[in-house]
C-alpha cells in the first residue's frame, strides 16, 4: 500500500468527523477527547484477542436503548407478521430511541429470526417494518410456551463473517447454510450435539446449548470487564491470530450496550474454530489500525467512477433509469440486481444465476437519471404493507413455500418471487427507521456503515468483516 493510498484510507475511517492515524495502546484522557481515536493493545483469552477502539463520543446526549435492553424492560415489541423476511418492531419508550443492529437474533414467534439491517427508531415510533432472515427451518408454530405472535428476547446475534455477509446480502438460503455450518463445527469441536431436540435447526437454541454456554462463559468471564473503560467506542476481534472483524459505534454508551452480544458471538466463533495447530501471533495495535483504515476505503472501479458493470466483462456501463429516491432496484434481465443508497451509490449486487450467491460490487456513484442505453429496465422493490392491526392470522397447515414479499413482474413476464428464498432486496430505509446504510467493499474487507441524517449524518455504527 503506497503512502497516498494509506493516507486516503486513514481519512476514510473517520467516525463523526474523526479519522484514524497510527496510535498508541492507552485510552484517551478526558482532556484530549477531541484527538483522533486509537486502538488499544490486545487483551486475550485462549485463541480470542480483543482490541478496543477509543474515540471522542459523537453522541454524548443521546438516549438510546439496545434491542435486548428494550425487550427486557418491555419497552419494545417485535411482532410476528407471518412473513418470513419481514417482521415489525415498535419502540414504546417515551424518551429513548431504539437501536436494532443487523444480526440481532430475536427468539420466539413462528421461527427465530435475525435483523437484516441496522435500525434506529424514535421514541413512541409506532409499528415499523423490520427486514429479517430466518435462523431456523421447519417450525411455523409456537414453540413450547412461547408466544407465536411476538418475540420476547434478543440476547444472541450472528456468529461468523459468513453468516453476517449472507445476512447483509439478503441471501436467506445462505443464512440457513451458515447456521448448519456453525452447528456442524461446534459439534465437532465440542464433541457433542449442540442441536436442540425442540428444534434441531434453531441457531438460537444451539447458542443456548449447555456445552456451548459453558465454554463461552470462560471467555466472557475473562474479557467482559475489560470493556468497562471510558472512551471505548468499538472493538476489533482476532481469532487464532487473524483479524475477523470489528464493530465501531458513535458513542461509548451504545458500544457498552452492544458489548455482551458482541463478546458472546466472538467467543462462540473462537470456540467453533479452536485448533491444536500453531497459529500466528496476534497483530500489533498499529496493524489493526491499518485494517480499520483500509477497510473503510473502496477500491476504484476499473471503468471509471460512474460505471458499474454486469457479469459480462464486455458489458457496457449501466446508466440506471430510476428516480433519485429509489433505495432498491432490480433490473432486467432478472439474473442481476443492484441496491442503490440515498447518495446514489451502488451498495449491493446480487447474481441469481449462480444459485443466488451475492456478488458485491465496488461502491461508487452512478448516474440514475434519464434512460439507460443497454436495454436494461429497472423496477422498484418496496416492502409489503404491514397487517393492521397486528393480529395472529388463521392457523396454517404448513409453513408457506414462498414468503409473501410482493412479486415483481419484469418485461418478459418473469416473476422474481419464484424461489422459496427469493433474492429480493427490500429498501434499507422504511418509515420510522432513522438510519441510512451503505456498503463499501475492497479485496479484503466488507464494511457496512449506518448514519443518522437527523444528526448531521453522524456515523451510528460500522461493521467491518474480514474476508
Amino acid at each position: 500500500m503506497n503512502a497516498s493510498r494509506f493516507a486516503v484510507g486513514l481519512v476514510g475511517l473517520g467516525l463523526a468527523g474523526l479519522w484514524y492515524f497510527a496510535g498508541g495502546a492507552q485510552p484517551l484522557p478526558a482532556s484530549q477527547a477531541a484527538e483522533p481515536p486509537r486502538v488499544a493493545a490486545p487483551l486475550a483469552h485462549e485463541n480470542l484477542s480483543v482490541y478496543f477502539v477509543y474515540a471522542a463520543d459523537a453522541l454524548p446526549d443521546a438516549k438510546v436503548m439496545s434491542l435486548s435492553e428494550a425487550l427486557e424492560r418491555e419497552l419494545a415489541i417485535v411482532h410476528e407478521t407471518s412473513n418470513v423476511n419481514v417482521l415489525a418492531v415498535e419502540n414504546l419508550s417515551p424518551d429513548h430511541e431504539l437501536f436494532v443492529q443487523s444480526g440481532d437474533i430475536v427468539k420466539g414467534g413462528k421461527q427465530d429470526r435475525m435483523a437484516a439491517a441496522d435500525m434506529l427508531l424514535p421514541p413512541k415510533s409506532g409499528v415499523v417494518a423490520m427486514r429479517a432472515h430466518c435462523v431456523e427451518q421447519g417450525r411455523w408454530t409456537g414453540r413450547g410456551t412461547e408466544d407465536a405472535r411476538q418475540f420476547k428476547s434478543s440476547v444472541k446475534c450472528a456468529v461468523g463473517n459468513e453468516m453476517k455477509i449472507a445476512n447483509y446480502s439478503g441471501h436467506q438460503s445462505g443464512v440457513w447454510q451458515t447456521v448448519s455450518e456453525n452447528q456442524n463445527k461446534l459439534n465437532a469441536t465440542l464433541q457433542t450435539t449442540v442441536n436442540a431436540a425442540a428444534s434441531p435447526t434453531s441457531f438460537q437454541l444451539t447458542l443456548e446449548a449447555p456445552a456451548v454456554e459453558a465454554k463461552v462463559a470462560e471467555y466472557e468471564a475473562a474479557l467482559t470487564p475489560a470493556a468497562d473503560r471510558d472512551g471505548v467506542v468499538g472493538v476489533v476481534f482476532v481469532v487464532n491470530g487473524k483479524v475477523t472483524g470489528a464493530e465501531v459505534y458513535g458513542s461509548s454508551a451504545l458500544f457498552r450496550k452492544a458489548w455482551p452480544k458482541l463478546l458472546n458471538a466472538a467467543a462462540v466463533e473462537a470456540v467453533r474454530d479452536r485448533t491444536d495447530k500453531l497459529t500466528a501471533a496476534p497483530p500489533s495495535a498499529r496493524e489493526v489500525e491499518r485494517f480499520l483504515a483500509y477497510g473503510a476505503t473502496a477500491e476504484p472501479a476499473a471503468r471509471g467512477e460512474n460505471q458499474v458493470n454486469n457479469e459480462s466483462p464486455n458489458a457496457p456501463a449501466l446508466n440506471l433509469a430510476a428516480s433519485r429516491s429509489a433505495a432498491s432496484v432490480n433490473f432486467y434481465p432478472p439474473a442481476r440486481g443492484l441496491v442503490v443508497n440515498a447518495n446514489e451509490q451502488v451498495v449491493q449486487a446480487t447474481d441469481n444465476v449462480t444459485n443466488g450467491q451475492p456478488q458485491f460490487r465496488r461502491t461508487g456513484r452512478v448516474n440514475i437519471e434519464g434512460n439507460d442505453t443497454t436495454g436494461i429496465r429497472l423496477y422498484r422493490n418496496p416492502l409489503p404493507a404491514l397487517p393492521s392491526p397486528l393480529a395472529e392470522p388463521a392457523p396454517q397447515a404448513a409453513r408457506p413455500v414462498t414468503p409473501s414479499l410482493p412479486a415483481i413482474a419484469l418485461a418478459n413476464g418473469t416473476n422474481m418471487n419464484r424461489d422459496a428464498a427469493p433474492q429480493l432486496q427490500a429498501p434499507p430505509a422504511v418509515d420510522g427507521n432513522r438510519l441510512s446504510s451503505s456498503l463499501t467493499e475492497n479485496s479484503s474487507t466488507l464494511m457496512v456503515e449506518s448514519r443518522d441524517p437527523a444528526r448531521q449524518n453522524a456515523v451510528i455504527h460500522r461493521s467491518y468483516l474480514k474476508k
